[in-house]
């Protein structure tokens, strides 16, 4: 759990609803990971007034969760490419990621015909509750925006991003790593 920067999350989400108080957020995933990561965090939530705006709601399939939310945010310190931001886009969800592994590249698109779709979100700096909530609020107050995200989300998810062009990607890319000298 600290790799996922939860303590950002909630810190932007202090930001985010002194601005915007109909906001609210959802801690996803299981506290017993680390427990004692999880206990500062419930701290911090209560010091930050956030009860009641915040819920930890322990492990849950996304399909029950992302179609709930209004936007999905991921804080991570680290990532490769994180299937929860794919589960978001298939779901008509944008997103609001940090710059680490491949947030950038599904966020904004990679290729050119893929960055052609515009951007399905944000993507903030690690660990900046300040930027991520300023991404956040843009998104959120702004429909026209949230909902050009939205369609670049879908388009991105059903044009790259399939079950079939996935499991080409990795044959292609275990099939150069086997035609390498050892």
């Amino acid at each position: 759990m600290p790799t996922k920067d939860v303590k950002t999350f909630l810190r932007a989400l202090k930001a985010v609803t002194v601005r915007y108080p109909e906001a609210s957020g959802w801690i996803v995933g299981p506290l017993t990971e680390e427990p004692g990561y999880a206990a500062e965090c419930l701290m911090l939530a209560s010091s930050l007034d956030l009860d009641g705006r915040v819920r930890f709601v322990g492990s849950h399939p996304p399909e029950e969760v992302l179609a709930r939310l209004g936007l999905l945010v991921l804080s991570s310190v680290r990532e490769t490419l994180p299937p929860v931001v794919l589960e978001a886009f298939a779901s008509g969800l944008p997103v609001v990621a940090t710059d680490v592994g491949a947030c950038r590249e599904l966020v904004e698109g990679g290729a050119d015909a893929d960055r052609e779709l515009g951007p399905a979100g944000a993507i903030v700096p690690r660990s900046d509750p300040g930027a991520t909530a300023r991404a956040a609020l843009e998104l959120l107050r702004d429909p026209d925006r949230w909902r050009s995200a939205q369609r670049a989300a879908v388009r991105r998810a059903e044009t790259y991003y399939t079950q079939r062009q996935t499991i080409e990607a990795y044959r292609r890319i275990y099939g150069e790593a086997m035609a390498r000298p050892a």
